[in-house]
């Protein structure tokens, strides 16, 4: 394949090679203006294996010896002869791009194959070789390779023609933002126009019509927007009767990947199964990575009955859906865990193709076998389950043994309500990669800034900075509209895309009642162009209704489309939900006059009926703080329930802590008066049960619990923020919690209201302060240091900023600087807490202004 010249923009010293240069997808000539960029295209290398001495006794083995290479991120083993088995071991050793590190030796799987593998299959296809698993490594630019005979004493029993594949899965338009941010020359604006402009894939000249399924279509990132090299395509897409299976795999490897990097692997895939294996396309149909996203896999039609190559003997009866990653391993790592995200769309999926069939997600059925596949013989009757795993029907250990165990799940979920619902993202980008909302609502008018996540961390370069005044924003810049004050991620519209509601419940109307409030919508990915207004209803008093005190974004109906909550905290407190087609529910909070204040609002499905539902915390007239409980339906939508005996505080966030399927709340009580909260506060989690919330299995977690660092102070304020997440991927969610008015004294000097967080650890009984840990600026490896009124922990966030499938902590400083405000960003790898790489974001990265009290909102 032809190369193309690249602008080199640095270099790394690796190992004792010297220096390699590394590139970045910039054409070497030509202006840094808007547009599209060209791509870097994947490119295949090959590199024989010859016989040798290993170096442990008398064993012998094929090898290829330490070599430096061009960058790749996939590598695989193959062989002659698609139906000559490898008996032996593969293993292969790389050398990291970005450190020049070596990692182990590591194992390709090479998976039995049924006895009439390896014949060509597909027309057009070259010729079959056997071949192992593929294996992402990340970026590298050296490899190690040896394959080892059953008997370990000579290589006579190896096959003919073994090859190392290297695979430099290229650059697309779309993952510059993630490498060079704003370096590119591309503004915000152009880079999601590249974005919309390959968003569709070229359709098969001759094709069956697609059928309606019963089903919503969950978005899918088409083969054109991942970046599908079609020229190398053999032959046309063959298509079947019907869909009577849902073979679920996974694409074995390793699950050491950003979601940001998911089309980059997907590639890599592609070109390894093409250009290696032989064969005409990739195997699969659809593919899912670890966040959830979906991606068109073998070309034809998603919404047609193509014809995979993933399972032998019945891929003329099924739809093949891969999941990124590798589950055979242990389940005590979180590596070999499937997440909720990635089980839920597989689910989605399977209940979207089978609905254009009349499938049941739950039922059996009864194929024959179209060759002997290493568990039936050719035409031997097979009856499986609609959806079964890979193995259940060949000669393989796909999905591995821990996706498999998660098929009941998966069956559970495509036969319910939550198969219609839409996936809940924070990515507006469309890069894989969670997107944080910094609000200074405040400053002026208000303001919003959008820092997209990255594979590294938070691309502050690519930071999109809005306010009322902004192209495409409706309303106008007024002083005291406090335009940010409540903000929520979800994908409002069904395409795939994060939108952001933004609440300013100090806007004042055309007609002169003051802060009546608005809910401003925006429509991801270009927020220049797509804009939506949501107001208080003409049955509720305007006057101060303060509306868009708080917002929340989650799919109570199950339509596909995420629908909008918001209450109002003025005289009268009222709620409202605006839903896809049109419609909107409001009603009452409480029949109680006077105004209400601190005001938050959560989804989660706390009842597991498959519809999102809405918990709203609130302090009333008489200073009580308050939860009430919003269930989510088909026919009504959202309605009021009940208000739960649990006393509200002044913040509240949703996630599963037990891991028992129901999501529950944490609820924030830093003061005694409104929650009766422990002196210094307190966090209380509330669990989610097949009727709602139940008092069972409550827990409340404090300064005075066991394993919690510090002493309950009363002023401490623990609680004032909250924020769930999965930070070490162990499955139960984790809870982080911030307390601005915790002082802190260093070298006998009080600093009053410097500020702390706490890390609680989610656990099989819920959530514990075993194991927690505490951080402030005066915590080993976090840069900076303590100040009186830093308010460390104003506002916080457990999320993935990364992709990589652990919540990174995000810590708001609201009082930094004399009020300027400031992030401090801490990422967590492999479950680690890893404060030595801890960044800031202010004003200089983001761009706020002076005074502006950064750190007061963040989202999610």
């Amino acid at each position: 394949m032809q190369r193309r010249a690249w602008l080199t923009l640095g270099a790394v010293v690796v190992g004792g090679a010297g220096v390699v240069t590394y590139a970045v997808a910039s054409p070497v000539s030509g202006p840094a203006a808007d547009g599209p960029r060209t791509k870097r295209p994947v490119d295949v290398r090959d590199m024989a294996l010859s016989a040798a001495g290993s170096g442990s006794g008398t064993r012998k083995a094929a090898r290829l010896a330490r070599t430096d290479t061009e960058e790749f991120s996939l590598l695989g083993v193959s062989w002659t002869g698609a139906a000559t088995g490898l008996h032996g071991t593969a293993q292969v050793r790389t050398r990291a791009a970005a450190t020049g590190e070596w990692t182990g030796w590591r194992t390709l799987d090479v998976s039995p194959l049924p006895v009439d593998a390896g014949e060509p299959s597909e027309p057009g296809a070259g010729p079959a070789r056997g071949a192992s698993e593929p294996l992402w490594v990340g970026p590298s630019d050296g490899v190690e390779a040896r394959v080892v005979a059953a008997d370990g004493s000579s290589t006579a029993g190896l096959p003919k023609g073994l090859e190392v594949s290297l695979v430099d899965p290229g650059v697309t338009t779309a993952e510059l933002r993630n490498k060079v941010g704003a370096a590119t020359g591309m503004s915000n604006a152009a880079f999601n126009a590249a974005f919309v402009a390959e968003s569709e894939s070229p359709s098969p000249a001759v094709a069956p019509t697609p059928l309606a399924s019963t089903v919503e279509r969950p978005p899918i990132v088409s083969r054109a927007r991942w970046g599908a090299d079609e020229s190398t395509v053999a032959g046309s897409p063959e298509y079947i009767d019907r869909i009577s299976t849902v073979f679920v795999h996974h694409t074995a490897g390793t699950n050491a990947y950003s979601c940001a990097q998911s089309p980059a692997l997907i590639r890599a895939i592609m070109a390894y199964d093409v250009q290696t294996a032989g064969r005409g396309d990739l195997g699969q149909n659809v593919l899912v990575d670890k966040c959830g996203r979906i991606f068109e896999g073998r070309a034809g039609g998603t919404d047609l009955s193509v014809r995979g190559d993933h399972t032998y003997g019945f891929n003329g009866d099924s739809v093949g859906i891969a999941v990124l990653g590798d589950f055979e391993g242990t389940t005590s790592t979180a590596a070999g865990r499937p997440t909720r995200a990635a089980v839920e769309s597989v689910a989605r999926l399977a209940a979207w193709k089978l609905g254009q069939y009349g499938g049941d997600p739950t039922g059996k059925v009864t194929l024959t076998a179209s060759e002997d596949t290493g568990v039936y013989a050719e035409d031997e009757q097979a009856t499986l389950n609609v959806i079964s795993g890979g193995k259940n029907a060949a000669t393989t250990t796909s999905p591995g043994k821990n996706l498999y165990s998660r098929l009941t799940e998966v069956r559970r979920y495509a036969a319910s309500p939550a198969r219609d619902s839409a996936i809940p993202t924070a990515d507006y980008t469309g890069d894989g990669v969670s997107d944080l909302v910094a609000a200074t609502p405040k400053t002026g008018s208000g303001w919003i800034t959008l820092v997209p996540g990255g594979v590294n961390a938070p691309v502050s370069a690519s930071k999109l900075r809005l306010n009322q005044a902004s192209p495409g924003v409706p309303g106008a810049a007024e002083s005291g509209d406090q335009w940010g004050a409540a903000t929520a991620w979800g994908d409002i519209n069904g395409d795939g895309y994060a939108d952001l509601a933004i609440g300013a419940p100090g806007e004042d109307d055309s007609t002169g009642h003051k802060d009546r409030g608005a809910v401003t919508i925006l429509y991801g990915p270009k927020f220049d162009t797509d804009a939506d207004t949501m107001a208080l209803g003409d049955d509720y008093n305007p006057n101060s209704a303060r509306f868009g005190s708080t917002v929340a974004v989650g799919d109570f109906n199950s339509d596909g489309r995420a629908d909008v909550f918001t209450a109002a905290t003025g005289t009268g407190g009222n709620w409202a939900a605006r839903f896809d087609n049109g419609h909107e529910v409001a009603g009452d909070l409480t029949t109680a006059t006077g105004s209400l204040a601190y005001a938050d609002a959560t989804t989660g499905d706390f009842n597991r009926d498959g519809y999102a539902d809405v918990a709203l915390n609130y302090r009333d007239a008489s200073g009580v703080g308050k939860i009430v409980w919003f269930r989510g339906s088909r026919s009504l939508g959202l309605t009021k329930v009940s208000t739960l005996t649990v006393k509200g505080g002044r913040s509240i966030a949703a996630g599963d802590m037990n891991g028992d399927g129901y999501d529950d709340i944490a609820v924030g009580q830093p003061y005694t008066s409104e929650s009766g909260a422990t002196a210094g506060g307190q966090v209380t989690m509330v669990l989610g049960s097949s009727t709602g919330f139940t008092a069972t299995g409550t827990k409340t977690i404090h300064q005075a619990t066991s394993g919690v660092e510090g002493a309950a102070e009363a002023g401490d304020a623990f609680g004032t923020s909250v924020s769930v997440g999965d930070f070490n991927a162990d499955g139960y969610a984790d809870v982080l919690t911030g307390a601005p008015n915790e002082d802190i004294t260093r070298d006998g000097t009080n600093r009053s209201n410097a500020g702390a967080v706490w890390l609680l650890k989610g656990t099989s009984s819920g959530l514990t302060g075993t194991g927690s840990l505490s951080l402030s600026q005066d915590s080993p490896n976090v840069p900076g240091a303590t100040e009186t009124d830093d308010k460390f922990g104003s506002a916080v966030s457990l999320t993935d900023l990364t992709g990589d499938g652990y919540a990174d902590l995000t810590i708001g400083t609201e009082g930094e600087d004399t009020g300027n405000g400031t992030l401090l960003w801490v990422p967590v790898q492999n479950g680690t807490v890893t404060t030595t790489k801890s960044t800031y974001y202010g004003l200089t990265q983001l761009g706020t202004s002076t005074g502006a009290r950064l750190g007061q909102v963040l989202t999610p």
